[in-house]
């Protein structure tokens, strides 16, 4: 059994419908409800989903199914069961054993105004530095989330999103 820690809450519905959880070694689980009992608590599909599979995900670019249904390492798929607040993945399912009601419908990509209130939006600048390793990834989430970013100083990475 792996102890989770929640990351975000993607899509809520009186209790987390989908959310992102990490474990102690900072791998990160993509879950989906799909069940609920008395005894059990709140049962989740989980995958383990690396961080450009998530970002392709929370992009609008990758079908929720389809990352159940093709894990990116073979036993990757977990009973994730949320009881007292405590998130466990509590064992590996193998592919043949994922049931056709634990798995969400076909067709369903991730939208980011599913994460806004219909409030006005606000623009924030924040300054950031990024490591000369880390300029591609940041680069591709700037690009998928819509923001825009302006290096400020290009020999030591810092860079303003807008």
């Amino acid at each position: 059994m792996r102890q989770l820690a929640l990351s975000q809450i993607l899509e809520y519905y009186d209790v987390p419908q989908i959310f992102v959880a990490t474990d102690a070694t900072g791998v990160r689980y993509l879950c989906t409800l799909y069940g609920q009992s008395e005894t059990d608590g709140y049962k989740y599909l989980g995958v383990q989903i690396s961080e450009p599979r998530l970002l392709a995900f929370v992009g609008g670019q990758l079908d929720l199914r389809e990352a159940y249904l093709h894990p990116e390492v073979e036993n990757a798929v977990y009973n994730v069961i949320v009881q007292h607040e405590a998130i466990n993945a509590t064992m590996s399912i193998a592919q043949q054993d994922i049931t056709e009601d634990m798995l969400p419908e076909a067709g369903y990509f991730f939208d980011t105004s599913d994460l806004s209130d219909d409030t006005e939006s606000a623009s924030d600048t924040y300054q950031l530095e990024v490591p000369v390793h880390d300029r591609m990834t940041f680069s591709t989430l700037v690009s998928r989330m819509g923001w825009r970013a302006l290096s400020l100083h290009k020999n030591i990475g810092k860079v303003a999103v807008l």
